[in-house]
């Protein structure tokens, strides 16, 4: 499953609750290899991600910090693979964020998928 794939996943579990079977079903037609077990395990080692007594995987919403670093790695790839500095990132951040260059910067080291190198530019990781 890619990386895209598993977002997809996880927004749909935070709309409605859904059993393994429909998941991998879900999963196997997204295109992803991915057989029900490994499934199961990404299911039950995602952050945010529950099982309840039905059996049934649904995902909590996402936190304020969650949503920022959502707009952080959306702002990030508008630029197209070219590397910028955390101020024009910060720059694209819808106005209700209200965030500094140095959180940027903190949130891109901590993030899969983005890559902080040279003076202090973000890009997103090859």
């Amino acid at each position: 499953m890619t990386p895209r794939q598993a977002e997809e996943l996880l927004s749909h579990l935070k709309l409605k609750a859904l059993g393994l079977d429909e998941l991998h079903e879900h999963v196997r037609l997204s295109g992803s290899a991915w057989t029900r077990d490994q499934l199961e395990l990404f299911l039950l080692c995602a952050r945010g991600v529950t099982r309840d007594g039905t059996g049934a995987f649904h995902a909590i919403a996402a936190s304020a910090e969650d949503d920022l670093g959502a707009a952080i790695v959306e702002a990030v790839r508008s630029f197209a693979g070219k590397p910028v500095p955390a101020a024009q990132v910060r720059a694209r951040l819808p106005q209700h964020f209200v965030t500094t260059d140095e959180q940027v910067l903190a949130f891109a080291r901590r993030t899969a998928g983005l890559e902080v190198f040279g003076p202090k530019l973000i890009r997103i990781a090859p």
